[in-house]
This record gives C-alpha cells, structure tokens and sequence, in this order.
C-alpha cells in the first residue's frame, strides 16, 4: 500500500508526459512570442496549460483572462463560450487548448471566439485525435487535420501540426491505461508504462524516423490569425 502511493503519483506523471508530449512544447513557445501589455483570454481555467500560461505572463508582463464554464475551476469569468456574450470586449490572443472537444457546439465556439479577437488578433489551439475518453461524460468530439481547417475557415494563416508520431500515439494508448476504471487496467498500467518509457522507447524513435505518415496523432497543436 505504502509503495502503491508512491508508485501511482509517479506513473501518472509519466503517463501524461508522454500522452502531451510536443504540447508543451508548443504551448510554451507560443506563450513566450506573446508581447508585454497583450490582453489575452484563456479557455478553459485551471490545470498545468493555465498554470504555464500565468507564469510566461508574470515574467513577460502580458495580462491573462480566464474563461470556464465551470465555476469550482475559480475563473475570472463563468460562462459557455459558445454563448457566452463579451459585450464588445476583444483579446489580442485567444488560447483554447485540450478544450474545443469538450463544446456541445465546437463552431459555435470558435465563431464566438472570432469575434472577440481583435483585428490581427492569434488563436492559439490545441485538441486531441487519436486519444481515450477524458473528463466522462464531457468528451464529446475529435477532430481531424481537415475538420479543424474547415472549422477555421474564417482565420487565416492557419496552421495545424501533428504533436507526435503514429507509433507515439500507439504508446499513449497503452500508458492511458493508468487513468482507467479497474484494477484490470491500472494493474496492467504498472508494467506497461515502465515498458513503454524503458524499453520500447528507442523501437519507437527508430519507427517514426523511418516511417514518415501524418495518418495518426494524439493530437492537434494550431494557431491562426483574424
């Protein structure tokens, strides 16, 4: 029991680790080219996206505004956006990240999100595509390559990549199983992961330089400019 306390924290850093492996990256580089004195909007309050986001504004001096429809996530405004009314009011950049499946409307949202940005303003957007169910039952939507620019059809520059490789995604599958119901899935989960991390690992590095597809990811990383 003693061990498995130690051992669960442990496995589930490293299981997210690898399931938002090239986010961060992303999302760090993007957060950094954001200039001083921006008024920037975030949707979706809370967790480590948030947490980055608010440490890159305090050392580089942009101001971040948090949107969630959830009022126990404590943000600075409650609401739906793919409803929600501004009044007017416009960002210089809108971040969405790991959100935009969670929509009843996912268009809707992003029309809302369009006409809060000011002229010139940037979307910064990441989703899932080849992921497990999250968050029950508020997981509603993948989205492909081609459905995220159709869905972005009023942006330009927009511009979708890959976070990961076909055989990356694979591994991801099998190291989510830590976060499934079931002693089965979590059991399996102990041995699999160190596999996965250990030993495996230089198989799939090798697989993905060799074999060059963009047919499966784990997920989206985008930006676009009104």
């Amino acid at each position: 029991m003693r061990m498995r306390r130690w051992l669960d924290p442990w496995l589930l850093r490293q299981s997210k680790r690898r399931s938002r492996q090239g986010l961060y990256e992303f999302l760090e580089r993007e957060y950094s080219a954001i200039p001083r004195q921006a008024d920037v909007l975030s949707i979706g309050a809370g967790g480590e996206v948030n947490d980055l986001l608010l440490n890159v504004a305090k050392r580089n001096g942009f101001k971040v505004t948090t949107f969630d429809i959830d009022v126990a996530r404590g943000p600075d405004i409650v609401g739906d956006i793919c409803s929600y009314d501004f009044g007017g009011r416009q960002f210089d950049v809108v971040v969405i990240s790991e959100v935009l499946e969670h929509l009843t409307e996912p268009s809707l949202g992003l029309k809302t999100i369009h006409g809060i940005l000011k002229d010139d303003g940037k979307l910064v957007l990441s989703t899932p595509f080849i992921l497990p169910l999250h968050d029950r039952p508020n997981d509603y939507f993948r989205f492909t390559r081609y459905g995220l620019e159709l869905l972005l059809q009023d942006f330009r520059n927009v511009r979708v990549q890959e976070r990961n490789s076909y055989f990356e995604a694979i591994d991801v599958l099998w190291v989510r199983l830590l976060i499934e119901n079931g002693s089965s899935a979590k059991l399996a989960s102990y041995f699999i992961i160190p596999f996965i991390f250990y030993i495996k690992r230089p198989l799939t590095v090798l697989l993905s330089k060799l074999v060059q597809t963009d047919a499966m990811t784990t997920g989206y990383v985008v930006t676009a400019v009104k």
